[in-house]
């Protein structure tokens, strides 16, 4: 018995001692310090113990501009560095990854391939307030570019109908697998409200979640390559019926870092503040990023550079760029023959991975399966691309359509999608710009004693309106309309505009 209480006795003092230091520690009380807007306090038994924190003395972040995060080193399997990672705050468009992750899996079950139609019917309004015009529009788009308008422009009425296309017509059954689905990969503090992140009534019932929970369902996503595909496109091309438009990755360290950085989502509401989920492999050396709630997306971005290129120059490792001794090539090319002087000065070139059709030779044993896994597809894909039933045999010299992706460069005038804060605007089809157009043409002279009004179309700036209108600058636009940030402009939006004495 006195050895048995000898060793009880002994645990008793290690778990004390245990206990302590943590406590004591600088680092872990700086580490687990709470905030008052949080919705969820520290709750170390909901972390694997893959996620425990071990402290890198180098690695010196800028906290003061994060509300929550951290940095995970995937190779090491270990939190480099986090701020109230255990705390559970609003997450805004982080949201869509949870619907982008059930969409991937449902593809992988066979359920849906990537070339199935995902259609609904937009109702947008053009006009003044006095004299709007209901304009209806059928929208179809394929899934995969309906999942790209999703997860890189974050578009909030994409991810909405996706998440009504998964639930087969019932948003509420979508919105329940996601909350499922975080029970089952052990996200304990994370609720879903909603398929988009957009804030709800009350604060208590945004989206939340914890940097930890961010962290699982990243490395989850992270098994999917056709995810970190689409999420690290700086640039990407979807298309509508029979019109198409060029989208820019709000993540803009997939542009800066290409091919580098590729992924994963961001986020922004006023609660939530701007957020990141971002990932690298470079060196072959996977880091994880989770942050919440910065006051800008530059600072943002900077924030995460700079913590990534931290510790991979503390681990030996070259940082986000060129190698050590490159240089980048610098390649101006003109603007297309088509375009003028002023589409050159507002446009620029960008690459953009196109999808295209090519044809495989069936030979002598090979079968769909074996076809399948050549060209990373599904034999499902196969079948749907090539009209195969269920239990048709393939024969030597078939010709067999495949799909696969090429990088382009293309010259854009501008992105179909705004900034991070005009989420919710829709990605209109040339058709529906034009109605904008049409109708702000008979009703942007609405005239007062001093000013006339210009309705916002889609593409303007507050440049393009002061050219059009004599007598009217950028500077005194924003004084009379009381604009303190220029791209804060939005389709609809009525601009005064000083009447010529």
């Amino acid at each position: 018995m006195k050895n048995g209480n000898e060793k009880i006795s002994g645990y008793g003092i290690g778990l004390f001692g245990l206990i302590l230091c943590l406590l004591l520690s600088p680092s872990s009380a700086h580490s687990f310090e709470l905030r008052d807007d949080s919705t969820s306090s520290y709750n170390p038994s909901a972390l694997s113990p893959s996620f425990r924190f071990h402290s890198s003395d180098q690695l010196v972040v800028n906290e003061a501009e994060v509300r929550a995060g951290l940095l995970y080193d995937a190779v090491n399997r270990k939190i480099v560095w986090q701020k109230n990672m255990h705390s559970a705050y609003p997450i805004a468009s982080l949201t869509k990854m949870m619907g982008a992750l059930l969409v991937m899996e449902d593809v992988k079950k066979g359920l849906y391939t990537w070339d199935d139609n995902v259609s609904w019917t937009r109702v947008s309004w053009v006009g003044s307030k006095r004299n709007q015009r209901k304009v209806i529009t059928q929208v179809n788009y394929t899934l995969r570019d309906v999942f790209k308008a999703s997860m890189i422009a974050s578009n909030n009425e994409c991810a909405e109908q996706l998440a009504v296309f998964l639930g087969k017509g019932d948003l509420s059954l979508t919105i329940q697998r996601m909350n499922d689905r975080a029970r089952e990969l052990g996200m304990m503090n994370t609720r879903y409200g909603n398929p988009t992140g957009l804030p709800a009534t009350s604060w208590m019932n945004d989206n939340s979640s914890t940097p930890v929970d961010q962290l699982i369902l990243s490395l989850e996503m992270l098994k999917y390559d056709e995810i970190l595909e689409i999420a690290g496109m700086g640039y990407a091309s979807i298309v509508n019926g029979k019109t198409s438009s060029i989208i820019r990755n709000h993540n803009r360290l997939t542009i800066d870092y290409s091919g580098e950085v590729d992924g994963l989502k961001t986020g922004y509401t006023k609660r939530a503040g701007f957020c990141l989920a971002a990932t690298t492999a470079k060196c072959n050396h996977r880091l994880v990023s989770i942050v919440l709630g910065c006051r800008g997306p530059q600072i943002r971005n900077e924030i995460v550079r700079d913590m990534i290129n931290d510790y991979y120059t503390i681990i030996g490792l070259e940082r986000l760029g060129p190698a050590s001794g490159e240089q980048f090539a610098l390649s101006i090319k003109p603007a297309p023959p088509t375009a003028n002087a002023s589409n050159q000065a507002n446009g620029e070139y960008v690459t953009i991975t196109e999808r295209i059709r090519k044809v495989h030779v069936v030979k002598s044993g090979e079968n769909l399966s074996l076809i399948a896994s050549k060209y990373k597809c599904s034999v499902q894909d196969l079948r749907k691309w090539n009209t195969i039933r269920n239990g048709s045999v393939i024969h030597s010299g078939q010709k067999l359509s495949y799909y696969t992706t090429q990088k382009k460069k293309v010259f854009m005038q501008q992105p179909a999608n705004g900034s991070e804060q005009e989420d919710h605007v829709p990605l209109l089809s040339s058709h529906e710009n034009q109605a904008v157009r049409n109708e702000n043409k008979q009703h942007a002279a609405v005239l007062s004693d001093e000013f006339i009004y210009h309705v916002v179309a889609p593409g303007d700036t507050l440049f393009s309106i002061a050219n059009k209108y004599g007598g009217a600058t950028v500077e005194k636009l924003k004084s009379i309309n009381q604009i303190i940030d220029s791209k804060s402009l939005k389709p609809g939006m009525k601009i005064k505009i000083p009447v010529q004495g």
